[in-house]
C-alpha cells in the first residue's frame, strides 16, 4: 500500500481548502455583492483603517449607482466614503467625492454650516494637492458666509436705544461665522507656499468666465488676509494673481482691475514693497485719466494715494509736484470761488466739529434736527423707528434748503449701489447714555468708541451695510465710496493706521463722517493723509489758507 496521510495532516488540508474557497467567496462577494462591500467598509473603517476602507466603500458606490438611481441614502454613505479616502491619503478620490456631494441634492437637505464644513475639506484637499486657485475659490464663499464677523468687529444686535433697549451681555449672532473664519485662518500658510507675492506666471487657467470668477474670489479672499495678523503675504500673493488675471482679460482700464490693484497697493506697502505698490498705483491712476479724463476732480483719491506714498520715500518734491497737479484740477472743476465762505458764520459748528479722546462731547450734548432715516428715503438694515436708525437732516449751507445730510446720504449711497451690492444705513444717531451701554457691553474688543468720544452722537456719522453685513474695503460700493463720498460732504474719519480707537486695527471702511461737501473738498485736496481729526480741529487754519492761496505741507 502506498503512503497513507496521516488524519492531522489531512485535516489540516482541509481546513486550508475551506479557508480559500472561504476567502476567494467572500472576495467575489464584496466586488459584486453591495452589502458585503458595506460591511466591510464598515469594519474596516470604524477600526481605524480608512485607507482599505475607502476602497470597499468605493466599490460599494459603484454597484448602486450600476443598479439604482443615487438618492439621499446614497449621498449620507457618499460622505462617509469620501471622509475615509481624505483620512486614508487618497485626495483625488475625496475631491471628486466630495464635488458631486456639494453639486447634488442632497446639499438642499443638510445644513448651511454643514455645507461650510464640506467645502472647507474639499478647500484644504485641492489646497495640499496643488490645487490653491481651487482651493481660493472655495475659501472665499467662507470669507462671505461669515458676515460682519469677516469685517472683525464683533456684531452688535438691533435693540440699542429706544425705550425697548436691551443691554445685557450677548454672544455674537451666530456663533458658526468665527468658526468658518478659523477654517479660512488656518490656510494661510498654504497659500502663502502657493502665490508668490510677485506674479511671474499666472497659475489661473480655464476659459475667460472661469478665469474672471477665480479673480473676484481670490480678491475677497485676499482682502480678507490683509486684514489680520500675519496674513499680509497670503494676501499679497492671491491679490497679485487675481489682478495680473485682470489685468490681462480685462485691461488696466477696467473697474474690477482697479478695484483689485486698489487692495493690493496697500498690501504691498505693509510688507515693505513700495516700489511695487508705486507701480500699481501709477498703473491705476493713467488708468483713471483714460477713462474719467485728465481734469477729472475724481483723480484726486489716486493722486493722493502716490503722493504718500512718494512722501514715505523721502521723495517730496514728487509729492509736491501731484499737489499742484491736484490744486490745477480743483481749481478747474470749481472755479476761483471754491473756497467762498461765510464770514459770518458761526466756526463752532458741530457739522465740522472734531470728536475723539482729545475733542470729547459732553454727556448732555444732543443734536438737532434728528430725522429717521427711513422717512427720508435711505434704506435701513434694522427697525425703522429705533434711535439707531436716525440721522441729522442738516440743511447745507449756500446750497439750498432741500440740500441736506438726508438727502446727500440717500444719493451718495443710490449713486454707488449696484446690482449686486445693496447698501443701507446700519448705524446712525447714538446718544451718550446708548454709546457707554455698547461700550460697557463690548469695549473690550477695542473697536467701540467710549461715551463722548464717538461721532455717532453729532448725528453726522453713518455706518454703511453691504448686503446685510459691514461695508468692507474689499467692496466695489468702498471704491465708489472713496472716489465719490467727498462730493456729497462725507469723508472717512477711521482710516487705516488710525489711532482713534483702542484696538491695534481700527480701520473702518464702513463708518463716514458728514462735513459738508466744502469741508470734504478741502480735506481731499490738502488735509494729512489718514488724520481726520487733526484736519477739523485746524480747519478754520485751513480754510484761512486755502483762501488766501496758501497751503499747509501734509
Amino acid at each position: 500500500m502506498g503512503a497513507m496521510i496521516k488524519p492531522p495532516l489531512f485535516l489540516m488540508l482541509i481546513l486550508v481548502a475551506m479557508g480559500a474557497l472561504y476567502g476567494a467567496s467572500f472576495w467575489v462577494m464584496v466586488k459584486v455583492d453591495e452589502q458585503s462591500a458595506w460591511s466591510r467598509f464598515d469594519a474596516l473603517d470604524n477600526s481605524g483603517a480608512h485607507g482599505r476602507a475607502a476602497a470597499h466603500g468605493h466599490q460599494a458606490l459603484a454597484l448602486w449607482a450600476k443598479h439604482r438611481e443615487k438618492d439621499h441614502e446614497y449621498y449620507a454613505y457618499s460622505l462617509r466614503v469620501a471622509e475615509a479616502h481624505r483620512l486614508g491619503n487618497h485626495p483625488q478620490k475625496a475631491i471628486a467625492l466630495y464635488t458631486d456631494i456639494l453639486n447634488s441634492f442632497f446639499m438642499e437637505t443638510t445644513s448651511f454650516g454643514h455645507q461650510m464644513l464640506l467645502k472647507n475639506r474639499l478647500a484644504m484637499l485641492h489646497l495640499t494637492h496643488g490645487e490653491p486657485v481651487v482651493a481660493g475659490t472655495l475659501l472665499a464663499e467662507l470669507v462671505d458666509a461669515a458676515g460682519d464677523d469677516a469685517a472683525r468687529l464683533l456684531s452688535y444686535e438691533a435693540g440699542l436705544g429706544g425705550q425697548d433697549q436691551d443691554l445685557s451681555p450677548r454672544p455674537p449672532k451666530d456663533k458658526a461665522n468665527s468658526l468658518y473664519l478659523d477654517y479660512v485662518n488656518e490656510a494661510i500658510g498654504g497659500f502663502v507656499d502657493a502665490f508668490p507675492p510677485i506674479v511671474s506666471t499666472n497659475p489661473i487657467s480655464g476659459d475667460t468666465p472661469e478665469r474672471l470668477f477665480a479673480a473676484e474670489q481670490l480678491t475677497t479672499l485676499g482682502g480678507y488676509y490683509g486684514r489680520i495678523p500675519q496674513g499680509e503675504y497670503a494676501s499679497a500673493g492671491l491679490l497679485a494673481t487675481a489682478y495680473q488675471t485682470r489685468l490681462e482679460l480685462l485691461g488696466a482700464d477696467h473697474d474690477d482691475t482697479v478695484h483689485t490693484g486698489l487692495i493690493l497697493a496697500p498690501i504691498y506697502e505693509k510688507i515693505d514693497r513700495a516700489k511695487n505698490a508705486e507701480t500699481i498705483y501709477l498703473e491705476i491712476f493713467h488708468a483713471q485719466e483714460r477713462v474719467k479724463g485728465s481734469n477729472n476732480p475724481e483723480l484726486s483719491l489716486y493722486i493722493r494715494l502716490l503722493t504718500d506714498i512718494y512722501q514715505r520715500q523721502g521723495r517730496m518734491t514728487e509729492a509736491e509736484a501731484l499737489n499742484i497737479h491736484m490744486r490745477t484740477i480743483f481749481r478747474d472743476a470749481f472755479g476761483a470761488r471754491r473756497y467762498a465762505v461765510n464770514k459770518n458764520r458761526d466756526r463752532r459748528s458741530d457739522m465740522n466739529r472734531p470728536v475723539s479722546a482729545d475733542f470729547p462731547l459732553p454727556p448732555s450734548y444732543t443734536p438737532e434736527n434728528l430725522v429717521f432715516a427711513n422717512v427720508k428715503g435711505i434704506e435701513v438694515s434694522k427697525s425703522p423707528d429705533i434711535e439707531e436708525m436716525m440721522i441729522r437732516s442738516l440743511t447745507v449751507s449756500g446750497e439750498g434748503d432741500d440740500v441736506t445730510m438726508a438727502s446727500l446720504l440717500r444719493e451718495l449711497l443710490q449713486s454707488c449701489q449696484t446690482n449686486k451690492e445693496r447698501l443701507s444705513l446700519r448705524s446712525g444717531y447714538r446718544s451718550y447714555a446708548t454709546q457707554k451701554a455698547l461700550y460697557d457691553r463690548l469695549g473690550h474688543w477695542g473697536k467701540i468708541a467710549k461715551a463722548g468720544t464717538s461721532e455717532h452722537q453729532l448725528g453726522l456719522a453713518v455706518d454703511i451695510d453691504v448686503n446685510g453685513r459691514f461695508m468692507r474695503s474689499t467692496d466695489r460700493s468702498y471704491k465708489c465710496f472713496k472716489e465719490q463720498a467727498w462730493q456729497y460732504g462725507f469723508i472717512l474719519t477711521y482710516p487705516r493706521g488710525n489711532t482713534y480707537l483702542e484696538a491695534e486695527d481700527s480701520f473702518e471702511p464702513w463708518h463716514w463722517r458728514f462735513v459738508g461737501p466744502q469741508t470734504a473738498l478741502l480735506y481731499r485736496e490738502i488735509g494729512p493723509v489718514g488724520y481726520p481729526q487733526e484736519f477739523l480741529a485746524a480747519l478754520p487754519c485751513y480754510e484761512e489758507r486755502a483762501l488766501s492761496g496758501l497751503y499747509i505741507s501734509a
